[in-house]
């Protein structure tokens, strides 16, 4: 079986394929293109599964490493089981390898499917709804700015300056990631100001009438900011009953708004997964204790660049990683353990770790988990239109 990226002449074929696996309605006249780069799987010459793959730089410990996420992972319904998406994996994990790939991200339908090809889910986000009543204690506000692409430059600085406050939120850079027509598009972007006029926090959302406004988004870099923007959205409240917030995570700026839980409510998003393409490089990223510590990791992948014996010994923030095919270890790893532990920013003990899938405690490990403590970490991302 041949894996290659398509042509663009063969873009019609990956869209059929697409619309018989996701159940869409295929149009000749306007899917005749992919934008984005897809990764084919061909059967005697014939395309029958296929990856989009979007590259990004994604904040890692406060260094920018290279990600990619792999979406619209489809294969024809006749030819599924046949290996098309295995042999894309396969050949994914080489093209990583030659492209300095750190890590690789995407929403799973099946844990366990994707676990084979090493990904962990990492992110289990959730939704949350209050409301506009619960929030009277937060006073009114306008100090915010609808964005209207003219802008463009200064919000992609300020989702920059929120991506460096947590990690594995990608960098942006255009204008594909927000909506620029807002008042053509009911899809509003607003950039609240502290007092010297600087941009400290966006929001992004939609208004369903009469019960929600939906903030799809919502990046602060300052408690006044966050409190600046729910001031605002509370002019909404008499259009809407409700606020809801999207894509959080239990240590988010938002779980300090309410001052009462009753009527406050969380739903859970599901999340993505991740995986690790280059182990050395992630370990050299990592932030580590001032005080000294040493640890080896036994990593049992199949990608040769991570496969073996890594040794850290750090101190003072800084560590120094090396590789080694035999020895003793003190932790061992599969590849969706390892994404679960280094990637997810969970901050185990190995109580806990002793019960995720593919960690063997074999000696002391404290140094190990003293170096992945908890860390803020939310992997999200426009991939398609919000």
């Amino acid at each position: 079986m041949e894996v290659r990226f398509i042509k663009p002449e063969e873009a019609i074929a990956y869209n059929k394929i697409s619309a018989a696996s996701f159940i869409w309605k295929f149009d000749k006249e306007v899917d005749k293109e992919v934008e984005i780069p897809v990764l084919g799987a061909f059967h005697n010459g014939k395309l029958i599964a296929g990856v989009e793959v979007f590259d990004f730089k994604c904040n890692y410990c406060d260094n920018l490493i290279n990600t990619v996420v792999l979406s619209g992972i489809c294969s024809q319904p006749e030819y599924r089981r046949m290996g098309g998406v295995r042999t894309i994996f396969d050949e994914f994990g080489k093209l990583a390898v030659e492209n300095d790939i750190v890590a690789g991200f995407l929403s799973p339908f099946s844990i366990s499917y994707y676990e084979k090809f090493g990904y962990a889910i990492l992110n289990r986000y959730f939704t949350i709804k209050v409301p506009f009543e619960k929030l009277c204690h937060i006073p009114r506000g306008n100090d915010v700015e609808l964005y209207t692409g003219e802008q463009l430059n200064e919000l992609c600085e300020l989702h920059n300056k929120c991506a460096f406050t947590q990690n594995l939120l990608t960098l942006r850079e255009d204008k594909k990631h927000f909506c620029n027509t807002p008042l053509e598009e009911a899809d509003y972007t607003y950039i609240h100001r502290n007092s010297l006029g600087e941009a400290d926090g966006y929001v992004r959302f939609k208004v369903k009438r009469p019960d929600e406004l939906v903030a799809e988004e919502l990046f602060v870099l300052s408690p006044d900011a966050l409190k600046g923007i729910i001031g605002f959205l509370r002019n909404y409240d008499g259009i809407v009953k409700a606020l809801v917030i999207k894509k959080q995570y239990p240590s988010m700026p938002t779980s300090c708004l309410f001052d009462r839980i009753d009527g406050v409510t969380y739903s859970s998003d599901g999340g993505y997964a991740g995986r690790i393409y280059n182990l050395k490089k992630l370990l050299e990223n990592n932030i580590y204790p001032e005080k000294y510590g040493k640890f080896s990791i036994l990593s049992l992948d199949n990608l040769q660049q991570n496969k073996g014996i890594f040794e850290v010994e750090y101190e003072n923030g800084k560590a120094t990683v090396t590789k080694r095919d035999e020895g003793d270890y003190d932790i061992s790893l599969t590849p969706p353990a390892a994404a679960r532990l280094l990637l997810a920013g969970e901050g185990h003990t190995a109580h806990t770790a002793s019960f995720i899938d593919g960690v063997e405690l074999k000696n002391n490990a404290d140094d190990f988990f003293r170096a992945f403590p908890h860390r803020a970490t939310l992997f999200i991302d426009s991939f398609w239109s919000i």
